[in-house]
């Protein structure tokens, strides 16, 4: 997997997510404009793009992957679920 890195600086976006009925999950995200400004590459609509999504049962094994991803040069997004 070809992990894309941010273009400019730390930004904090809020968003929404929404349960589809039909498939029984909760399957979108809508990607902000400023998260599209960091990754211009997300535009190319005939491109496929994939993620990869990790989550660690402690922060212990957070910070040894943490070290992994810094040895390759990878930038990790973190992101938070709430509930309004």
């Amino acid at each position: 997997m070809n992990i894309l890195k941010p273009q400019h600086e730390t930004l904090e976006i809020k968003g929404k997510m929404s349960y589809s009925e039909g498939r029984r999950a909760w399957n979108l995200i809508r990607l902000k404009h400023d998260l599209l400004k960091e990754f211009p590459q997300l535009k190319e609509r005939r491109e496929k793009f994939n993620y990869k999504m990790i989550m660690h049962r402690s922060f212990e094994d957070l910070k040894k992957a943490i070290e992994k991803m810094e040895k390759e040069g990878n930038l990790p997004l973190v992101l938070f679920f709430g509930r309004e």
